[in-house]
C-alpha cells in the first residue's frame, strides 16, 4: 500500500498502542494511509489511563498544528489497544499499566468533538482487520493472523466477520497451554506453558537457552522486551546459517505454533494463516518449518490453509483501527 504525500485530506487517524511504541497513521477520506510516525511508549510510575490517553491526544493535536490543519477535519480516530475490548471499551492492558476499564470513546469525543467517530479494538484484531480489508478481502472470506513478537497475538475473521466473543477473549488462542514440562514458563496471563511462552520471540530465546544450558538454570527473560527482539533475530540468523542448536530451537518453537494452527483448523478452518510480527521478517524459513510440522499433525484433511507472511507489517494495526470508522 503506497503512502501519499498530499496531506490536505488527512481526516482519519489510526493509533496503535503497544508496550514499546505508539504508532500513528494519518489517512485520507478514502482511508488510504498518507503519513505515519511513532513514539516510544513511556509508562511512568504514577501514570494512569487518563494521563496516557491525554498524552496521545496532545501528540495528535501537535501533528495537526504542525501541518496547519484544523482538528475539526478529523472525522474519526481508531485505536488498536493491547488488551481485551468490549463495546469499544478497553477492559485492561497489562503491558501499558492500564489496570481498569477506561472509556476511550468518551474521552476522545470530549477532546475532539462529539461528532468525531471513534473505534476501539484489540490490537491483534485490528491487525487482522487491516490485513483482511487491505490485502485479502477480494480473494478470501476466512483468515487468521498470528503475530509472533514479544508475545503472540491472534485475530480471527470468519466469513468476513471479526470473532471477538462476549467478554473480548475470543481469538486469544495463544493462551492455550501446550508445554507441560518441568521447565514450562509462566505466562503474563497467569497460566503456565501457553503457546505465547513457546512460540514468541521471547519463547524462542528461552528454548534456545535451555538447549545450550541443559545442566544449568538459565535466566528467564520472558518479560525483557528488548532482549527478546534482538535475541530472536540472532537465533534465526544462526538457524539460517545452519547452526544446529538455533535450528533446533526454531523447530521446537514452530512445532508448538503448529499445534495451535491445528486447533484453529479444526475449530474455524480458515483459508489463510498469516504470520506477522517481528519473527515474520525471517521469511521462508518460518513458513517452511510450519508447513512441515502441520503435515505431520493434520489427519482429518489434506487441504491445508495457505500459510503466508503478512503484508502490511507494522501498518496492519493502524489500517485495521480505521476500517470501521
Amino acid at each position: 500500500m503506497k503512502e501519499r504525500k498530499n496531506q490536505n485530506n488527512a481526516i482519519y487517524v489510526g493509533i496503535d498502542v503497544g508496550g514499546t511504541s505508539i504508532k500513528f497513521g494519518i489517512f485520507d477520506k478514502n482511508k488510504n494511509l498518507i503519513d505515519k510516525f511513532s513514539i516510544n511508549t513511556e509508562i511512568k510510575k504514577n501514570c494512569n489511563e487518563k494521563h496516557l490517553i491525554n498524552a496521545i491526544f496532545d501528540i495528535v493535536s501537535e501533528y495537526y498544528n504542525s501541518k496547519k490543519l484544523k482538528e475539526n477535519k478529523i472525522l474519526g480516530i481508531g485505536f488498536a489497544m493491547p488488551g481485551p475490548v468490549i463495546n469499544n471499551k478497553l477492559l485492561h492492558a497489562i503491558n501499558i499499566n492500564w489496570k481498569k476499564e477506561y472509556d476511550i470513546v468518551s474521552a476522545t469525543k470530549k477532546r475532539f468533538g462529539k461528532n468525531t467517530k471513534v473505534c476501539v479494538l484489540n490490537d491483534a484484531n485490528a491487525a487482522a482487520l487491516g490485513e483482511y480489508n487491505y490485502t485479502l478481502k477480494e480473494k478470501y472470506e476466512s483468515i487468521c493472523l498470528i503475530t509472533l513478537g514479544t508475545g503472540v497475538g491472534t485475530g480471527i475473521i470468519i466469513n468476513g466477520k471479526l470473532i471477538e466473543g462476549k467478554s473480548g477473549i475470543a481469538g486469544e488462542v495463544s493462551h492455550i497451554r501446550v508445554d507441560y514440562s518441568d521447565s514450562a514458563v509462566k505466562c503474563n496471563c497467569g497460566n503456565i506453558g501457553c503457546v505465547e511462552t513457546m512460540a514468541s520471540c521471547t519463547g524462542l530465546i528461552n528454548i534456545y537457552n535451555r538447549l545450550i544450558n541443559k545442566d544449568s538454570t538459565t535466566k528467564n527473560i520472558y518479560r525483557d522486551n528488548q532482549s527478546s527482539k534482538n535475541g530472536a533475530r540472532e537465533i534465526i540468523h544462526l538457524a539460517k546459517r545452519g547452526d544446529s542448536v538455533a535450528l533446533n530451537a526454531l523447530n521446537i518453537a514452530l512445532d508448538n505454533l503448529s499445534k495451535l494452527i491445528v486447533i484453529l483448523m479444526h475449530v474455524y478452518e480458515p483459508e489463510v494463516i498469516l504470520i506477522g510480527g517481528g519473527m515474520s521478517n525471517a521469511g521462508a524459513i518460518i513458513i517452511n518449518i510450519i508447513k512441515k510440522h502441520l503435515k505431520e499433525k493434520v489427519f482429518m484433511t489434506k487441504l491445508l490453509p495457505n500459510i503466508m507472511i503478512a503484508k502490511l507489517k507494522n501498518d496492519a494495526g493502524l489500517c485495521g483501527a480505521v476500517v470501521n470508522l
